[in-house]
């Protein structure tokens, strides 16, 4: 029954829309009063007529006016409000929406309330004292007074305070499910979700902090860096920018048809905010961004317009075309305005506003004396202060950090809005407020809160997310620096560091620029990859300490990443300053469960996922195949020319989104792959980020060159929940030895644990087969008791033992974003452990990365090294080249092995070294977010039930420490003192203790005293 509720309230109305724009949705449910004002009817005092003056949908709108106070209009029709969602898997609520347009400020309020059988149930005030349009969104059971009922069947709107005036009213929506976390306040419902912290949405708050202390004064010298930070600003946006002819920019002009009407206010073409299509995707229409953009109303492409025609003036040496630029200008800013982009507007819902209002903030940087002329710079620079938020940064931050969304789609639009300001102190307060801000937003800060890590990885959606750090860098995070550098307004030394070593450290985990598979987010498309730019910007900028005009490390680091010689090369060259090599060593990422080994030009990346760390981000419309990225995957980029992702073997097109190299995963069909989205509760939307139960994931680097890399896989309930494996990682140069034990698994399909699977950008490319070499296409083949394969990159891979199935084919598969069928030619190997129930099976096998020749003859002899345990207790190996030991250790206890007795607690350790000397490396790799068992729920089958990362009440809990002791054959002390460390000799014995955090390597040289 209460489905059909909003239907029949459509047939009370009567209500038929008129033909519309391409850019506009038709729905009975929404009260567009093209036809008449009905179903408004005028109370007392007042009138109601059609008006084609101003209008939100279609091309008419109801005027209301009235001339006595206390005047009323009502609507008789069934109000449709629900209590609850008829839909489980929804969260969103029941909101009414409406958008009301005043020609001239009106003092007082609109009372509305909802009323049953002459009754009022539920009731809030709108205040007026605005121009233009404005809209809201205003949910019954959490923004309104009183206690809104099911059935309700009247809406009175009551006009208090003015006892004259004139709206227009458009696109009403008596009630509709909105989602429940994005209702936005403003100054006209200013209760509008008051509970949220939600950065996007907290607009009015920020509106209303206190301005710092300005001093009475202002020096030269303030006024020179205030004036050096306006010019960077409007370097930086004029960069790379061209003009368009004016013809071009006449005709787009045109489309928006912007008139003004006989009392001066405007009429045009409604532009949306693309986020307020969301309105309408539970009344049955999921794509009204699409029409919005097929009809040229988005409030984005809006802005991009208004800084092309900005830029265009700013090259024009014509006064005509200058004129003509500076009214079509002049133009757009009022009818964007007029639209409600005005200070102290929300229109219903701002989240994730930024992406769309980048170039709001920056056309009026370089059209500031047009508006100026016109009388608008006030009223722009206020709307600028508005929807930048900019007034967070009057208060003094509470804790480090900030979200990279800020620095990506805030931080320019903040300073633009300051840098708008006359030349005073208060200006001069209102920039150190800002530096103080963006100087806190580079902290290190703890848990998976945003957004710079220790480790040098960069948080958003509670993980590291290299493709949002590299948005955070384009879009402030770098060019803050820059901008304010070498004046009062720069940010510390600590700051600039925390930065660098970022940048640093991504340099180090992509290759040449390409992001690994596991670190590419929702979008595992091979694209994904770091910008040269960042480097050589953050580079003139100088170095953190000070001492260096350009900081050496990032101008050679750009040169190695950019090699062509343009502006920056050119600079850094004539400075002296020469391409790096490439990076080398291992280098672990605790905040990210993931290790990167690099030789020469190539990386290997290895990467898991934990109770603290999601397996994989999914999205509608992203990575709807990619559950198992995180599965203990191990790729290699290390091929093409430069070394790229495609260069390296992936292509989308045809990828087997099962057989993900390294991952032990299970095989089943494609279609049945498919991530079962949802919104799950109501601190997440439509999104799967799914976690394990088991907290031991990580690594450990020895000597800063070699590694260890281990993880208990326990696949999430939601899809199998059965599949577990041990799985290890040794990385030693360019021999990779991997270890899996206690496999198990319950679920229909193989469990494979995969090799390679490389594209094929010639069919007959050769692979090599127990010393065969195959060209042949199709090719399959299975091998019992172990293989020795080559793959069409030159990798040699050898399998002691086990079922080992070997093909080059034509694959077929799924877009991972579109689901469009996609195919291609691949080799691919994997290790086969049978198919359904799997119980204790295990593997090894040997990773040689661009093996010569030699050492695929000399290791088919004789394997490099030897494995001295792989059971459920520990995974241990022994590197001869290296003499190195490393040692996984699932559990506590004694170990036995090489010179380790015994550990205090499950922990990564590798030691090498000789008779007189060792160094152990140990590590944690708990992050011990929160002690004891996983916080799962579990229904009532006992299966884990899917939760949002956001739900969780440790996210923002530090790193806790723990005081790993380990037990040495032999006498031994400390070479150098360590404060973190300790070594005690015991007999015959040394326990050399480690305070260990943040899945972080610990790492001391020991000296003989035997």
């Amino acid at each position: 029954m209460r489905r059909v509720i909003l239907l029949a309230a459509a047939i009370v109305w009567s209500l038929t829309l008129s033909a519309q724009s391409a850019g506009e949705v038709a729905d009975a449910r929404i009260l567009s009063f093209e036809e008449s004002a009905a179903p408004l009817v005028a109370g007392r005092g007042s009138t109601l007529s059609l008006s084609a003056e101003h209008y939100k949908l279609g091309s008419h709108s109801a005027c209301w006016q009235w001339s006595q106070r206390g005047a009323q209009l009502r609507i008789d029709a069934p109000i449709g409000y629900l209590s609850e969602n008829p839909n489980p898997r929804e969260t969103s609520v029941s909101t009414f929406v409406f958008w009301v347009y005043a020609p001239e400020a009106v003092e007082g309020s609109l009372r509305f309330e909802f009323r049953k059988q002459g009754r009022t149930c539920a009731w809030f005030d709108y205040g007026l004292g605005f121009t233009g349009w404005r809209g809201a969104w205003v949910a019954f059971d959490r923004d309104m007074q009183g206690r809104p009922e099911e059935g309700m069947d009247q809406l009175v709107v009551t006009v208090e305070g003015a006892r004259r005036g004139k709206l227009f009213l458009d696109h009403w929506i008596l009630s509709s499910f909105q989602d429940v976390r994005h209702h936005t306040a403003d100054f006209q419902a200013p209760f509008i979700n008051a509970g949220t912290t939600n950065h996007w949405l907290v607009l009015l708050e920020s509106w209303r902090h206190p301005m710092p202390e300005a001093p009475e004064s202002i020096d030269e010298a303030t006024v020179r860096d205030m004036a050096t930070v306006g010019e960077r600003l409007r370097e930086l946006l004029l960069e790379g920018k061209k003009p368009l002819p004016l013809e071009t920019l006449r005709r787009h002009f045109e489309q928006y048809g912007i008139r003004e009407n006989a009392d001066g206010t405007l009429c045009g073409k409604p532009i949306w905010f693309v986020r307020y299509a969301e309105t309408y995707i539970n009344l049955g229409h999921p794509d009204v961004a699409k029409l919005y953009a097929a009809n040229d109303q988005l409030l984005r492409g809006y802005n991009d317009f208004l800084l092309q025609i900005a830029v265009t003036h700013e090259t024009s040496a014509d006064p005509a075309e200058r004129a003509e630029l500076e009214r079509m200008y002049l133009l757009l800013t009022r009818h964007l305005l007029d639209q409600g982009f005005a200070a102290g507007s929300a229109q219903g819902t701002l989240h994730h506003l930024g992406y769309s209002m980048r170039n709001f903030y920056t056309a009026p940087v370089l059209m500031r004396d047009v508006l100026r002329r016109a009388g608008l710079a006030d009223d722009v620079q206020q709307a600028m202060e508005w929807f930048s938020g900019v007034g967070e940064v009057k208060l003094p931050p509470a804790k480090p950090g900030m979200d990279i969304d800020a620095f990506n789609t805030s931080l320019i639009g903040r300073l633009a809005s300051i840098v708008m300001l006359p030349d005073t102190p208060r200006k001069a307060a209102y920039l150190e407020a800002f530096s103080r801000w963006v100087d806190n937003g580079y902290k290190i800060t703890e848990g998976t809160s945003p957004c710079f890590k220790s480790d040098g990885t960069v948080f958003h959606h509670r993980h590291h997310y290299p493709a949002y750090a590299v948005d955070g860098f384009s879009g402030g995070a770098v060019n803050a620096v820059w901008l304010l550098s070498k004046t009062r307004f720069a940010v510390s030394r600590e700051s600039h560091e925390i930065l660098k070593r970022a940048l640093l450290e991504m340099r180090f985990y992509c290759n040449l620029r390409s992001f690994p598979l596991a670190l590419s987010g929702r979008h595992p498309d091979g694209k994904g990859a770091l910008v040269p730019w960042h480097y050589a910007r953050l580079a003139v900028a100088g170095s953190p300490d000070g001492r260096e005009p350009i900081d050496s490390d990032l101008a050679a680091a750009y040169l190695r990443l950019n090699p062509a010689a343009d502006s920056y090369a050119r600079l850094f060259v004539e400075q002296g300053f020469t391409a790096e090599p490439s990076p080398e060593g291992t280098h672990v990422y605790g905040y990210n469960a993931s290790l990167s080994h690099r030789r020469g030009d190539w990386l290997v990346t290895v990467a898991g996922h934990s109770r603290y760390l999601w397996a994989a981000e999914i999205y509608q419309g992203a990575n709807h195949y990619g559950r198992y990225l995180t599965y203990g995957s191990l790729q290699l980029l290390g091929d093409g020319d430069p070394v790229s992702a495609f260069g390296s073997g992936f292509r989308q097109e045809g990828w087997d989104w099962c057989h993900i190299p390294g991952t032990t995963a299970l095989e089943i069909p494609m279609e049945q792959m498919k991530a079962d989205i949802r919104n799950v509760d109501t601190f997440s939307g439509y999104e799967e980020m799914l976690l394990s139960d088991e907290a031991f994931v990580g690594g450990v680097s020895h000597g800063g060159r070699d590694g260890l890399f281990a993880m208990k896989l326990h696949d999430h309930d939601k899809y199998n929940g059965s599949l577990r494996a041990r799985k290890t990682f040794f990385l030693f140069d360019n021999r990779i030895v991997c270890l899996g034990s206690d496999i198990e698994n319950r679920a229909d399909g193989g469990v494979h644990t995969t090799l390679f699977q490389n594209w094929l950008a010639d069919p007959a490319g050769a692979i090599e087969v127990n010393g065969e070499r195959i060209t042949d296409f199709p090719y399959e083949t299975t091998l019992s008791g172990g293989a020795v394969l080559r793959d069409n990159l030159r990798n040699l891979y050898i399998v002691p033992q086990g079922r080992v199935c070997v093909g080059k084919r034509h694959q077929h598969s799924l877009h991972e974003e579109t689901d469009a069928p996609t195919e291609n030619d691949f080799a691919t190997a994997w290790i086969d452990h049978g198919r359904g129930a799997v119980d204790g099976c295990g593997y090894e096998y040997l990773m040689v990365v661009h093996a010569s020749d030699d050492e695929a003859a000399r290791y088919a002899g004789e394997l490099p090294y030897e494995v001295l345990r792989c059971d459920s207790t520990a995974h241990i190996v022994h590197d001869r080249p290296t003499d190195i030991v490393g040692y996984a250790l699932f559990r506590g206890g004694e170990v036995g092995e090489g010179l380790l007795e015994r550990v205090s607690m499950p922990s990564l350790v590798m030691i090498g070294g000789g008779e007189e000397s060792l160094t152990v490396s140990v590590s944690d790799p708990d992050l011990r977010f929160y002690e004891g068992p996983s916080d799962e729920v579990f229904d009532a089958d006992g299966k884990r039930v899917e939760r949002s990362i956001y739900s969780r009440e440790w996210i923002d809990n530090p790193s806790g420490e723990s005081l790993l002791e380990v037990t040495l054959r032999g006498r031994w002390a400390l070479k150098e003192a360590d404060k973190g460390c300790r070594a005690e000799i015991d007999g015959d014995r040394t326990v050399v203790t480690f305070a260990c955090r943040e899945g972080a390597t610990r790492e001391v040289t020991l000296k003989s005293m035997n």
